[in-house]
């Protein structure tokens, strides 16, 4: 029945782009709602209009009315866009926008706690992207909705790949690789995009140790010693330390079948085989930055694992200068994800940052060269990662340690993305829409958020909150891109347990890929709503190119987000 909707569905979208387009709202708004103190803008797509009036949801009076700026054409939406400004108006309630007639999706008006359970769920999102055990109703419960599953993928007997023989460890020979995230869409785990991940959730734990203290998910660990938050991180570094060959200190790329199974297959039953492949050098390199981050953020916690994590990082690291170019290709017969990479100089420079923070040792500084790029990071792109951990821990660093380079080097980073929102008519900090953008979109807003918790510069603070409030629907597809959040979110996110689960509603707190041109033939280009780049979004499972979801995009989403609701206290 499931399926059958879904055809329906996409039918009707084939039958007609254009209403597609009618029924997006043209008074685009944060469909959660915006705290009291903070900037609080509406975007207005073609309406060229002169006044905006904000009402009271309930009783529909006015409450607010302004003056709308003259509209500037953003090539992105092909529309001329307006942003009606009514951060003066700070009475809690729920309201609109209405412009010409036209209204926005409701929203509130309030403090942090409108944010509570989006902060619950977009980070309870990892609990239900576990491997390797059940997930029960009494932690995965949303609106009344229950999204437990059998236990899939225990990964207790996992292959040694060809192209991973060592003579300690032979091919088809066994390991136990268990627990982990499922990394996106599909069932495999790969080390490289655990990486960017645990770095910002880290980040979130160093930035706001008493927020994650206090916050409970109801995860089966919420009863113990350790915040959730870092129970939740620790699923995935257990498995990580299982990545590492204990023989020599090399890191295993990825765990995986040889293929994508079918998307209507239940985690429970993908029962084909499932290998450790190849080493290389971009993940052991990221596993030792990860594992550097696990040795001083564990250590009040686990004193031992702490320490296993700093052996295991000395390990890698160790590994990598004596195998700096170790690129990782798809064997023949493995047909999933890559993540290959042809440079290896940012994830050196990342390793060496976290190592450096750690240990205090100069000889990881003396591996560390400034003159680079710095820009949005991703998972291959890594030189902002150890920016962002270098600014944040820059008081604790040692005298031989250049502060002042670090600190410009991050300021301009950051000044670069601020004008990038600045001068955007769409108010948005990113250079183009493609794969994955919403995570870019995220974590350039945690980049001028870090800028404005070390600054206090106001306007880093409102580009901040501008990229919150686009993905959370003040866009041109009106959409908030969080699903079960938001009076329009993604129902059909590209998601294998989603799809196989057979249940209507989509797994909540997901950040889906976002508008993307550039690649539409997974559903065919005309059943795309608009060719326009930052319209070309289309709500259905076979849009992986738009609609899928990954760890590393709602990972700086949870950050992003206890940024915003601690950004007035």
């Amino acid at each position: 029945m499931k399926n059958l909707i879904k055809g329906i569905a996409l039918l009707l979208l084939v039958s007609s782009s254009v209403g597609e387009l009618q029924s997006q709202k043209f008074v685009r708004v944060n469909q959660i709602g915006y705290l009291i103190n903070a900037p609080k803008y509406a975007q207005i797509g073609g309406l060229n209009a002169y006044r905006f009036e904000l009402k009271d949801a309930k009783t529909e009076e006015t409450v607010f009315k302004g003056s709308l700026p003259e509209g500037k054409r953003w090539n992105q939406s092909r529309e001329v866009t307006q942003f009606a400004d009514f951060s003066a108006f700070q009475r809690p309630g729920k309201y609109y926008v209405e412009v010409n007639g036209e209204r926005s999706h409701p929203f509130m008006i309030g403090s942090s706690t409108i944010f509570k359970e989006f902060s619950t769920w977009t980070l309870k999102a990892f609990y239900l992207w576990r491997s390797s055990i059940a997930i029960e109703p009494q932690y995965a419960t949303f609106n009344g909705t229950s999204f437990a599953r059998e236990m899939g993928h225990p990964d207790e007997e996992v292959f040694i790949h060809s192209s991973a023989y060592s003579e300690t460890r032979k091919t088809e020979s066994t390991i136990s690789s268990p627990k982990g995230w499922y990394d996106a869409g599909d069932y495999n785990k790969y080390v490289v995009n655990a990486g960017i991940t645990l770095h910002q959730l880290f980040l979130a734990y160093d930035m706001f140790p008493f927020f994650f203290q206090k916050q409970r998910l109801d995860i089966p660990e919420s009863n113990n010693s350790l915040p959730d938050l870092l129970d939740e991180i620790k699923w995935e570094t257990d498995w990580l330390f299982t990545m590492q060959d204990p023989n020599d200190g090399g890191v295993y790329h990825k765990l995986t079948t040889k293929k994508f199974c079918d998307v209507s297959v239940r985690p429970v039953d993908d029962k084909q085989d499932r290998f450790v492949v190849a080493k290389s050098t971009s993940a052991t390199l990221c596993f030792a930055a990860v594992m550097s981050t696990v040795a001083r953020t564990f250590k009040t916690f686990d004193e031992p694992y702490a320490k296993a994590a700093l052996d295991a990082a000395r390990k890698a690291w160790n590994w990598a200068e004596k195998n700096p170019e170790v690129y990782y290709f798809n064997p023949s017969d493995i047909k999933t994800g890559i993540y290959g990479d042809n440079n290896f100089s940012d994830e050196f420079f990342w390793a060496a940052s976290e190592l450096l923070i750690t240990t205090g040792e100069k000889k990881y500084y003396d591996k560390m060269d400034f003159f680079r790029q710095f820009e949005t990071p991703r998972w291959n792109a890594c030189n902002s990662l150890a920016l962002m951990s270098l600014i944040w821990h820059l008081d604790e660093l040692p005298n031989f340690v250049d502060t002042q380079l670090i600190h410009r080097k991050f300021f301009t980073l950051a000044e670069l993305l601020y004008n990038g929102y600045k001068y955007s008519p769409g108010r948005l900090s990113l250079k183009s829409f493609n794969w994955g953008c919403n995570g870019e979109i995220a974590i350039n807003g945690v980049i001028l958020g870090l800028a404005h918790s070390i600054s206090q510069d106001p306007k880093y603070r409102d580009a901040m909150f501008g990229q919150f409030d686009y993905l959370l629907g003040m866009n041109p597809t009106d959409y908030c891109f969080i699903s079960g959040f938001g009076s329009r979110s993604p129902k059909h996110i590209h998601d294998r347990r989603s799809f196989s689960d057979g249940i209507a509603e989509p797994l909540p707190g997901y950040l889906c890929g976002g508008a993307n041109p550039n690649q539409t033939s997974d559903c065919g280009r005309s059943n795309y709503p608009s060719i326009a780049p930052a319209r070309c979004y289309l709500d259905d499972d076979c849009s992986y190119s738009t609609n899928e979801i990954a760890i590393n995009w709602n990972a700086p989403l949870v950050l992003l987000t206890t940024m915003i609701m601690n950004s007035f206290e």
